[in-house]
Order: C-alpha cells, then sequence, then structure tokens
C-alpha cells in the first residue's frame, strides 16, 4: 500500500529534492543508530511476534505499530530470512531484505511535516491459527483458455515462495487512513484523506513471516479523490 509514494519521492529526487529521503526519515540508515519509538502495548504485554502461544490480534497490532514507531530497521527482523512479500495492487514482489528496507524507510516518519503526510491503519479483524508444518499447494496443469506463457504471466508472483513452510497463518482486515501531502499514484491528493480497507494474509514459521500478500482497495481511494465514479449499485431496491 504505501509503496503508492515511491514513484512520487523519485520524481521530486530527478527534480532536485535530493534531501527529501531524509524529511522521510532515510537518517536512520546510519550506522548504529538505533531507532527511538515507543513500547506498544503488544510488546509490553510479551505478546505479539515477540510473545508466547497463539498469536492473534495483538499480533497484527505489533506488526502495524512497529512499522510506524519501530521504522524499517525494527520491522525488518519479523520477516525471516528466506521470505516474499507481495503487494498485490502494485505488482509488487520483494524476495530480498535490503530491497525490503529500503522500501520501508520512507515511511520511518510518516508526521505532519513528511512529504507521505499522515498515516493510520488499524486492525479490524484478525482470523488465524496454527497450521501444522506445511507448504503451498500449487495447481499443476495451465487453465483451459490460457497458453503456458499467459499464465505463467499471471500466476508467477502468487506461486512465488510455495517452497516456504509455515506453521501458523494469519487474514488481517485493517482500514487505512490518509492525509496526505502530496499526489497518490498521480492523482491530486495533497491535502485531501482518504480512507480504504484493505486485507493482508501471512504465513509464519517460528513467529517470523515468510509469506506475505496484501491487497487495498485502490479504486475507493480514486472515487474519493474524484478520478474514478461511485459504483452503481443496481441490486439495491430504490
Amino acid at each position: 500500500m504505501h509503496l503508492g509514494y515511491l514513484g512520487e519521492l523519485d520524481r521530486l529526487e530527478k527534480e532536485g529534492r535530493r534531501n527529501f529521503i531524509k524529511k522521510a526519515g532515510a537518517a536512520i540508515l546510519v550506522a548504529g543508530a538505533a531507532p527511538a519509538f515507543g513500547m506498544s502495548s503488544a510488546k509490553a504485554a510479551g505478546k505479539g511476534f515477540r510473545g508466547e502461544g497463539r498469536m492473534g490480534m495483538s499480533s497484527g497490532e505489533d506488526w502495524i505499530d512497529t512499522f510506524f514507531n519501530g521504522g524499517a530497521d525494527e520491522i525488518i527482523h519479523y520477516y525471516a530470512d528466506d521470505f516474499v512479500f507481495e503487494d498485490i495492487t502494485f505488482f509488487q514482489t520483494i524476495q530480498n531484505k535490503e530491497e525490503l528496507h529500503r522500501a520501508f524507510v520512507p515511511f520511518n516518519n510518516s508526521g505532519p511535516d513528511s512529504p507521505l503526510g499522515v498515516h493510520q491503519f488499524d486492525i479490524i479483524r484478525y482470523d488465524g491459527g496454527p497450521a501444522g508444518d506445511r507448504t503451498a499447494l500449487l495447481r499443476g496443469d495451465v487453465p483451459e483458455g490460457y497458453s503456458a506463457e499467459e499464465w505463467a504471466l499471471w500466476s508467477q508472483d502468487a506461486s512465488t515462495g510455495a517452497d516456504h513452510d509455515y506453521d501458523e497463518w494469519s487474514v488481517m482486515n485493517w482500514v487505512w487512513k490518509a492525509q496526505h501531502n502530496m499526489d497518490f499514484l498521480g492523482l491530486p491528493a495533497k491535502g485531501k484523506t482518504t480512507h480504504t480497507r484493505g486485507i493482508t494474509f501471512h504465513c509464519y514459521k517460528n513467529r517470523k513471516i515468510v509469506r506475505e500478500f496484501t491487497y487495498w482497495n485502490f479504486r475507493g481511494v480514486a472515487i474519493q479523490l474524484g478520478a474514478f465514479p461511485e459504483p452503481n449499485k443496481f441490486w439495491l431496491k430504490k
């Protein structure tokens, strides 16, 4: 979801604003510098990713809290050494921790003066539980109506990481509130506030993320920014 800002940041950099990434929090990359952040209730209670037993709502809250308050240096440790991160909306798949760290760094500071604006994520619902010790099951044939090349194109990202075994899973529904300080995905958003729902599916191994699928409602944001019309709910009685 947050990766939608990175293209706009690249544009600003090319225009000569070389200090933008520092304003966005990249100073945290300085070797040996420990990020300052408040201890979340999940961590304080010994739950979340660093706790014991079955993971639950506190795990989702810990994940979100660490992303925004702990920063890239902290959240990167919630992912296993062998992992796959995927934002389906952006066709974005990352398997390298260095690349994932770079993708997360601009959001170390999402405060009022950040180019990225103010962001708030809240978990609505957590479903999940133990999974035994298993890996994904992949379709073995090409469906009718697809060429092998076409099917490979559209199934490749979903298939990536299928060999990563996991012992627990979760599905989190969340809402993203964004107060924009710049355009978003080419849409005029500066000074506006948008809300959208999203969903993240996690596979865990030893309380580390080995597979992440995130999908969020871009159309809902585009409607709020005036780029798309409201949906015609024709099935409702007038």
